[in-house]
């Protein structure tokens, strides 16, 4: 047995000392994420030494980690082989790990393009709310029948059980990348842009807008991204400017992260995701409640917004619901107590599925219990 089973079986004793006990978890490990969601009580659980690269097959383009691995260090191996993920994960932080960013199912600007995060897991191992190591995917020992387990898992913060190691698909680097800025659109102007944009058959991977510019970024072989570039300039009229592959990833990491969104002090940032023909109204319904600066990403479907801190997360739900759209408040930290209402509440089927997959993974609901929802 390696250091890492060891260790995991010491976790999966802890989880059964656990539901002995019927005492709840508070599941982590590099701590970038914990301002998200709702605050919970519960005994800790560091997984943070939960580390390593278990497989890692660039021909095959699939990689396996243990969840405490640190974000960074994986990329830092797939750019060793000219390889990276697609989906683009921000990391908010050098201690960042595989696990938190599945768990919270966290993707970047390509997502529009090339997916989210879930359709890159192709696997996990997590011990379950019945204290045993079960494993979904491609190497399956167990699963939970009715349920696409790996899908799942990614987006549920911890509250189905303890995250061990995941499965993800890499892709090879795109030979270069430049980007393309427009300037003095107005909102609905540059939202046209983003969607007319967006179904063009070109390797368009980032198209994002503030009150400032729209930025489309195209990856590929070093002559198809002047012909493309060129493609979209054609006619234009507005202001434009293009920026090479230094400077155009240093721009996507700047957003990635979300350096352009950090909120003063009275301000709380949100997340608004939903079909992107309704942004624009919602950001005017956004306006009544004090929208101060405001982005949009995934070519229309994702709104980031500061807000004033004493507008009311429930009305901000409903005004996203009323729109099609989820909210998702970001907590200033992760002993935030205005983050009670952190998602949009779920309707009632998506409720009751939500308690039937809960039952049947975490019974005695130890994990990470009120994590996303009362």
């Amino acid at each position: 047995m390696n250091h890492g089973d060891d260790l995991a079986g010491t976790i999966q004793e802890r989880v059964r000392q656990a539901l002995a006990e019927n005492a709840a978890l508070k599941i982590f490990a590099g701590r970038t994420k914990s301002f998200l969601g709702r605050q919970h009580d519960g005994i800790p659980l560091d997984l943070s030494a939960l580390t390593g690269i278990i497989s890692y097959e660039p021909n095959e383009l699939v990689l396996v980690a243990r969840s405490g691995t640190k974000l960074n260090d994986i990329e830092a191996l797939c750019r060793s082989e000219n390889q990276y993920f697609a989906f683009e994960p921000p990391a908010w932080g050098a201690a960042a790990t595989i696990g938190g960013t599945v768990a919270c199912n966290l993707s970047g600007p390509r997502r529009f393009k090339m997916g989210a995060l879930r359709d890159h897991l192709l696997g996990a191992e997590l011990i379950d709310g019945h204290g045993e190591r079960i494993r979904t995917g491609g190497k399956v020992v167990k699963n939970v029948t009715g349920y696409d387990l790996s899908k799942v898992l990614a987006g549920s913060f911890g509250t189905l059980g303890v995250l061990t190691e995941v499965c993800l698909k890499v892709w090879p680097r795109p030979e270069t990348q430049a980007t393309l800025f427009i300037h003095g659109l107005t909102p609905a102007a540059a939202l046209a842009r983003l969607l007319d944009w967006a179904a063009r058959p070109l390797q368009i991977t980032g198209l994002v807008c503030d009150a400032d510019r729209l930025a489309a970024r195209v990856e590929g072989p070093a002559a198809a991204v002047r012909t493309q570039l060129a493609k979209l300039c054609e006619g234009e009229t507005a202001e434009s400017e293009v920026i090479e592959e230094a400077e155009s990833y240093a721009f996507w990491r700047r957003w990635r992260e979300l350096e352009w969104l950090t909120p003063a002090e009275g301000q709380q940032r949100w997340r608004f995701s939903g079909p992107p023909t309704k942004m624009v109204q919602l950001m005017e319904a956004l306006e009544a409640e004090g929208l101060s600066h405001w982005g949009l990403d995934w070519a229309g479907g994702l709104l980031w917004a500061l807000l004033p801190a004493t507008a009311q997360a429930s009305g901000l739900h409903s005004t996203a619901a009323s729109h099609q759209a989820l909210g998702w408040r970001f907590a200033a930290n992760e002993h935030d107590e205005h983050n009670e209402d952190a998602f949009t509440p779920l309707n009632a089927g998506e409720a009751r599925m939500n308690q039937m997959l809960k039952r049947s993974l975490d019974p005695q609901g130890i994990f990470n219990p009120g994590k996303m929802y009362a």
